[in-house]
């Protein structure tokens, strides 16, 4: 996420590339910065929400590594629930 004019751009995308595998322009200087945080804050929801339903299930009785199991078969699957998989699973 990298804000920049397109001139700049073109000129530092390869040593971008170089740290990382997707580099992209979101316009002007000072938008990568608001990509970054609207896209944190998605995470941030993701992240409760899993807590929160994992929270719900195992305190209604499913055992956590069937519901996370579910979970990240279906529609509810995400980065958090597939990251913090092991987690529910261990616990």
């Amino acid at each position: 996420m990298v804000g920049a004019d397109m001139q700049l751009f073109e000129r530092i995308q390869p040593v971008l590339l170089s740290m990382g595998k997707n580099v992209v322009r979101c316009g002007e200087p000072g938008m990568g910065q608001v990509a970054k945080i609207c896209n944190n804050l998605v995470l941030g929801i993701s992240m409760m929400g899993v807590a929160e339903a994992m929270s719900l299930g195992v305190s209604l009785g499913i055992g956590p590594a069937v519901l996370a199991g579910v979970i990240n078969m279906s529609t509810g699957r995400c980065w958090s629930s597939d990251t913090y998989h092991p987690y529910f699973t261990s616990r």
